[in-house]
């Protein structure tokens, strides 16, 4: 199990401790500490213990969360409205641009009207002369067929004027705005002023300021514990205290080379509303909860690069070595090398000074 940067810490704070204790020499066997009733003793005793995969990690946009601009035609960029990371409103007005798709369908849109209209003339004018005789219903029935032909085809353009932004009444143009679908930010935009593009080409994106992503980078050895689709529960240095879920919708296949790290993407479920785009995080995700001996930290004694505790049998302290496992607070840590029930000393350093 990985030991915390704090034990390392920890170990250096004891180590000049018991430099500093002056007369604390250790006795000349090593194993030994002297007889002493009245030296206070704690029981150890076991408890669930949280196990953290430890990793750094970013606040990023979560492209779900997006809309992205598109341009139905080809054409080129003619006005930009706003810049990346405006605040934008639903329908707000982003990118303009011209294209002869555009015009030619406001031409045949135009030419399509002209033909309904005299086309029914002739339907009407037909309608009256068959009630008098003067034409057959055949002459009539192909004039209404017709009329009723060119005002589909004239309302298939209008709809496709519709698709472009594009109103009749406001007299012939070749531009198309593109605006905003949804209520966020500019978090994208790929052209210029004079830019040519194709048909469907992506111009720009605009994301949801509420819709965020953690981007966890872990290393390569813990990997291996988190999988796409699995529940997490996890803390950050950004809200001590706060214990936040969320869903791990994707891990990276790719490691980068030289932090030796994964990214992991995880979406909130819960508590979203502390974070904010771009931030940097330390994170502690849970592992696992395990029962683990746990002891206050000074009942530690550091020592030629290892740690000890002093344990009480048959009324003589012995020096036992432990291997620090996790820091449980700031006073407490988990351990191995003990057992539920044995008696420590208190204060490891009181017990080698004396």
């Amino acid at each position: 199990m990985k030991k915390l940067p704090t034990i390392g810490a920890l170990a250096l704070a004891l180590f000049w401790a018991s430099a500093c204790s002056g007369s604390g020499a250790a006795p000349n066997d090593p194993s030994a500490s002297p007889r002493d009733k009245d030296v206070p003793v704690t029981k150890v005793s076991s408890q669930k213990v949280p196990v953290y995969i430890e990793a750094t990690g970013t606040v990023q946009p979560d492209l779900d969360g997006g809309a992205r601009i598109l341009s139905p035609v080809a054409g080129a960029v003619s006005r930009i409205f706003v810049r990346i990371g405006d605040g934008v409103r639903e329908g707000q007005p982003l990118i303009a641009v011209r294209s002869p798709e555009i015009s030619d369908a406001y031409a045949s849109y135009l030419s399509a009207t002209s033909q309904v209209q005299q086309a029914e003339r002739i339907y009407r004018l037909n309608e009256k002369l068959l009630d008098v005789g003067a034409v057959t219903r055949n002459d009539f029935l192909t004039s209404e067929a017709s009329y009723e032909q060119l005002k589909a085809s004239a309302e298939g353009l209008r709809r496709k004027l519709d698709l472009y932004g594009v109103a009749p009444a406001d007299g012939f143009t070749d531009e198309m705005v593109l605006k905003s679908p949804i209520d966020g930010c500019a978090a994208d935009i790929s052209v210029h002023i004079g830019d040519r593009f194709e048909a469907s080409a992506s111009l720009a994106y605009v994301l949801s300021p509420d819709k965020i992503v953690i981007v966890a980078n872990l290393y390569d050895t813990d990997i291996g514990k988190i999988r796409a689709g699995e529940n997490v529960t996890f803390t950050t240095d950004v809200a001590p205290g706060a214990v936040f879920g969320g869903r791990v919708s994707y891990v990276s296949g790719a490691e980068d080379p030289d932090a030796k790290t994964v990214r992991t993407f995880i979406r909130l479920t819960r508590r979203q509303d502390l974070f904010r785009q771009n931030m940097f995080l330390k994170i502690k995700i849970l592992e696992s909860e395990q029962m683990m001996p746990v002891v206050s930290k000074t009942c530690l004694l550091y020592k030629d690069g290892q740690f000890f505790v002093f344990v009480r049998r048959n009324g003589t302290f012995e020096r036992q070595a432990v291997t620090l496992l996790h820091e449980v607070s700031e006073t407490q840590v988990a351990v191995s090398g003990l057992r539920d029930g044995d008696e420590i000393a208190t204060s490891a350093i009181d017990l080698e000074r004396s």
